[in-house]
């Protein structure tokens, strides 16, 4: 389950917070929770993990800066676009329509920010963000930390 309001994704009877840092991460990959995966870009460990929620599957990257998360990218496992075979403009704009629907119905209210392929919505705890890539035909779900200063 993904709680966007208070910044959280359920893996059983643990959360993954988005203030958890690197070794709450360890100490659940070391129990089977989650999965620590290397970079092949070898820029370090992120972690991943699957979850479900409104019967949506959805894979989540956690990116790590300075052992603490960076951002959470949430994919929609289950798209109707898969490979380059059957991806188009239309079912590019559908997705992102349906991901922002979702994450509208869980927040409970509209994006308090709207831009250009992109609409944000602000919580103590940082961000949401439900954007999308025409060149890449990506349509990604973001959770990021407020920026400390």
């Amino acid at each position: 389950m993904i709680n966007f309001r208070e910044g959280n994704i359920n893996i059983g009877a643990e959360s993954i917070f988005i203030t958890s840092d690197y070794e709450i991460l360890e100490a659940f990959s070391k129990k089977g929770l989650i999965e620590k995966r290397e970079d092949p870009g070898g820029n370090g460990a992120y972690f991943y993990v699957e979850t479900v929620a409104d019967d949506m599957r959805f894979g989540a990257i956690i990116s790590l800066e300075k052992r603490k998360i960076e951002w959470i990218l949430l994919r929609w496992l289950d798209r109707p676009m898969t490979g380059w075979d059957n991806v188009s403009e239309k079912a590019m704009r559908d997705e992102y329509r349906l991901l922002l629907n979702f994450v509208e119905k869980r927040v409970g209210a509209p994006p308090d920010n709207k831009k250009n392929r992109r609409r944000t919505w602000r919580f103590k705890w940082g961000q949401v963000e439900v954007t999308y890539e025409p060149r890449s035909f990506d349509v990604v779900i973001f959770m990021k930390p407020r920026q400390e200063h």
